[in-house]
């Protein structure tokens, strides 16, 4: 048998590599040295959820009486959202699997894959449910050149990623600092996408939402932002810091270090010029302006700079959060209302435990 498929003469189960170590064999849980990593896989499947547990029925109706402004922000915010969901359900575990050597990261990473397949769903729903003919909405949210242009640089990193790792799993490239550093700007990317781009696409669908309109697409778009804060961004951070704490991290950050600046720069300046196009041509959303949400933008990039020790005077971060409503959107006990009401998205599955194994019952009464 292969060892791509199960190596016999794996000798590092004591301390396995997250990339690039000996080649997996036995799936093993006895042996735990990334306890962050496999936390946040336990994390991810308590928050498990469907795509169709919210009715988008009333969206339809919130669609047509819509403001032309509302109706184009949210369009194309949702166009954003399910594009780069798709590309990340796609795009995770595919491009990462050759290079991962730990069954900590595997188990966590393909769980998450298996989520954004949720997340691109829920869009896909939304759109099903909330127009009359909805292949004339794929029309147009395929024709915003401005939200593929915004996913350029990110994408990119994936594709120079997805190269190296069919190349890698091939034998055509080797085991050395080059290919290393593949997968470290890859998940760089990957980490920008979840911690910045995300987070600014939910900040425009929360605040159409605050109005009271659309509310089934903010209680399933705040279940998205739960996965992508609580569990992806989360994981990329603790895989980065790890890696950093190592030789060929150490390496890889000094030689790319001015293509990571470059590449989270480019993020950054995509996200500032969506806002001034999503602000463009008259468009107006209630309670955030486009300074307000450029702010919010320069906030959650301020994680990725510090992650990473990077410091740069290109940008101004603020000092505190500039969209405070966020905080309740982002928190969703503090959003939930009655199951009378709508319905509920405060919940986590399998997080109750047994701990009576052994124990005898008296069953006289």
């Amino acid at each position: 048998m292969t060892e791509n498929v199960f190596n016999y003469d794996k000798a590092d189960y004591e301390k396995p590599l997250l990339f690039l170590g000996e080649k997996q064999g036995l799936f093993d849980t006895i042996n735990r040295h990334y306890p962050r990593i496999w936390e946040l896989y336990k994390t991810q499947k308590s928050l498990d959820w469907d795509e169709n547990e919210f009715d988008y029925s009333s969206c339809n109706a919130d669609f047509k009486k819509a403001n032309r402004s509302t109706y184009d922000m949210m369009i194309k915010t949702l166009a954003w959202q399910w594009e780069a969901d798709s590309v990340a359900s796609r795009a995770i575990a595919p491009v990462l699997a050759p290079f991962i050597t730990s069954s900590e990261l595997w188990a966590c990473w393909q769980r998450i894959s298996d989520n954004e397949v949720i997340h691109a769903a829920t869009y896909s729903e939304i759109v099903r449910n909330s127009f009359d003919d909805p292949t004339t909405i794929i029309d147009e949210i395929l024709s915003v050149e401005e939200a593929h242009s915004r996913l350029e640089r990110v994408v990119k990193a994936f594709d120079d990623g997805y190269r190296a790792s069919h190349q890698y799993a091939l034998g055509q490239i080797e085991n050395n600092q080059e290919t290393y550093n593949t997968v470290f700007m890859t998940v760089i990317a990957l980490y920008c996408m979840e911690r910045i781009q995300f987070m600014a696409s939910f900040a425009v669908t929360f605040a159409i939402c605050d109005t009271g309109m659309f509310q089934p697409i903010g209680k399933s778009v705040q279940k998205i932002a739960q996965d992508e804060l609580e569990v992806h961004a989360e994981l990329c951070r603790a895989v980065i810091e790890n890696e950093l704490s190592t030789e060929r991290g150490q390496i890889a950050f000094e030689q790319m270090r001015d293509d990571i600046e470059a590449l989270i720069a480019e993020v950054v300046d995509s996200e500032l010029q969506w806002i001034e196009y999503l602000f463009s041509e008259g468009r107006e959303l209630v309670g955030v302006n486009a300074d307000r949400l450029a702010a919010w933008t320069l906030y959650c990039a301020k994680e990725v700079h510090n992650t990473l020790g990077i410091e740069t005077d290109r940008y101004e971060f603020p000092k505190t959060n500039p969209l405070k409503f966020m905080e309740k959107w982002l928190n969703i006990s503090k959003t939930q209302a009655s199951p009378q009401e709508q319905d509920i998205a405060a919940y986590k599955v399998g997080v109750m435990r047994r701990n009576d194994d052994g124990v005898i019952f008296d069953d006289s009464f």
